[in-house]
């Protein structure tokens, strides 16, 4: 690539302009979030004047954000106390040879694991932020819920 080509700088923090559609009750965010669906299921018989399935990827959404904030906190600092405690059972006399090399190899690759889910902590961090602001969204689209099934999904389901 030519270096006068890209002399743009790319500045993560500003807010940016997006061909994303936005705001409450739009009916192009809609259509947006709709594509989505079917993106994630392509065998869908939904409908886009119908909400079950804009509450169905809503809920997805959310199990996914789920699952980025807890790849986004950071396991590596809590590695030195649990290597210490493995090594200091592995230091014991009692411990016979084939089972410490089992222990050794286990720690090592779990500590392999821990090492390079760390390298993708700001990707899921922005990914978790991207999931948020597309709940926010989506929940603008939906009708308020009703008093019955806000007490019903605060205490769990039926």
């Amino acid at each position: 690539m030519n270096q006068q080509e890209n002399t743009n700088a790319v500045v993560f923090n500003a807010p940016q302009e997006t061909n994303h559609p936005s705001g409450c009750g739009n009916a192009e965010v809609r259509k947006h979030y709709f594509h989505h669906q079917l993106l994630l299921n392509p065998n869908a018989t939904a409908q886009l004047s119908d909400d079950a399935w804009l509450i169905s990827f809503k809920r997805r959404a959310e199990r996914f954000a789920d699952m980025l904030t807890f790849l986004e906190q950071s396991w590596v600092e809590g590695m030195p106390v649990l290597q210490k405690a493995c090594f200091s059972y592995l230091t014991e006399d009692y411990i016979p040879r084939k089972e410490r090399q089992q222990v050794i190899e286990a720690w090592s690759n779990w500590a392999d694991f821990q090492f390079k889910l760390s390298r993708y902590r700001g990707l899921a961090s922005l990914f978790l932020r991207y999931q948020r602001r597309m709940i926010r969204e989506i929940e603008c689209l939906l009708p308020p819920p009703s008093a019955e099934s806000q007490t019903i999904h605060q205490e769990g389901g039926r």
